[in-house]
């Protein structure tokens, strides 16, 4: 593959790229507004820990719940 043809793609794949980071923020956007719509009372999740909170002595924030299979 010749150089000018690689600059191509990977011209057009930014592109594409960019297109899609744009779409998925409206879909995003579009979800917190359905979301809002079914429990308007509802808080938005947390997306990050914070860093100001100690984790190792609050043990109520489990990431995984284990249900035993009957």
């Amino acid at each position: 593959m010749n150089s000018l043809m690689r600059s191509g793609l990977i011209l057009l794949s930014a592109i594409m790229l960019a297109a899609c980071s744009n779409t998925w923020t409206g879909v995003g956007k579009d979800l917190q507004e359905m979301g809002k719509k079914m429990d308007p009372q509802a808080k938005p999740a947390e997306t990050a820990p914070n860093p100001a909170s100690n984790p190792s002595t609050n043990t109520n924030n489990k990431d995984v719940t284990v249900t035993p299979v009957k």
